[in-house]
């Protein structure tokens, strides 16, 4: 196959070779029972849910997944957030469609933030509703992503992020994203190769990617020349972190 290149943003440096992985982002459908009642009963649960999910994330993070983390649980913790969407749910919506349409609300707030930092955060907000929604549904929104996997995703949330085991490599390339955005500044400190911004050209791709976090580029069925260059920047890249490495303890 012809080799493909993507052009994006740098989001965290470094360089990858992998298969992509597309993380599935379908939600199932909900019926409601048309109880405001059971309505209002099924989103605590999902609430609830969720919370326990982030408890779980929260015992295995460091400091700076917790503080995300924390964000997180704080805002489902808010009866602010949900107020509207039991308002909404005491008029006879059903749940998925009350909280979906609440958090969309707040998360549109958000984006039309002047400053970037607030317009990022509209993907923290995104990934509380998911949550939730997946509680309400059923769907699990938590994958098992094999060793080394170049993940794709419209916009990765920092939960899922935080879910996944990137100790044995791997890189992140997203459709849209930003370089201001938490899973951006996850990416970073933990020296996970991420390319944001690439459009959705990325959800034709397959098969074995490279990523050049340095350039902000994904070069897809790379050829014999992208993998030579490859080879040598992967060595330049580790040489480069063995010497500070060993100078790191020095005084």
């Amino acid at each position: 196959m012809t080799e493909r290149l993507l052009e994006g943003l740098a989001a965290a440096p470094g360089m990858a070779l992998g298969v992509l992985v597309h993380l599935d982002e379908s939600t199932a459908t909900r019926a409601g029972s048309g109880d405001p009642a059971a309505e209002s009963r099924a989103l605590r649960a999902a609430l609830g849910g969720a919370l326990s999910d982030l408890a779980d994330l929260l015992a295995r993070a460091d400091t700076e997944g917790a503080a995300i983390l924390e964000f997180q649980v704080a805002m489902l913790e808010d009866d602010l957030l949900s107020a509207p969407a039991f308002g909404a749910i005491a008029g006879g919506t059903p749940a998925h469609e009350a909280w979906r349409d609440a958090l969309d609300a707040e998360a549109a707030g958000y984006e039309a933030a002047d400053d970037e930092y607030f317009r990022a955060r509209a993907a923290d907000l995104r990934d509380i509703r998911d949550r939730v929604l997946g509680h309400l549904s059923g769907v699990v929104t938590d994958v098992t992503v094999p060793p080394g996997a170049i993940v794709a995703a419209a916009d990765l949330p920092p939960s899922r992020f935080l879910a996944i085991d990137w100790s044995r490599g791997g890189a992140l390339a997203l459709m849209g994203g930003s370089p201001t955005s938490h899973v951006a500044m996850l990416a970073r400190s933990r020296g996970v190769p991420a390319v944001v911004g690439l459009g959705p050209e990325l959800a034709g791709l397959g098969g074995q990617v490279l990523v050049d976090a340095f350039r902000g580029v994904v070069v897809a069925q790379p050829d014999a020349a992208s993998l030579e260059a490859f080879g040598q920047a992967a060595r330049a890249q580790r040489d480069v972190a063995d010497r500070a490495a060993a100078v790191a303890a020095l005084p």
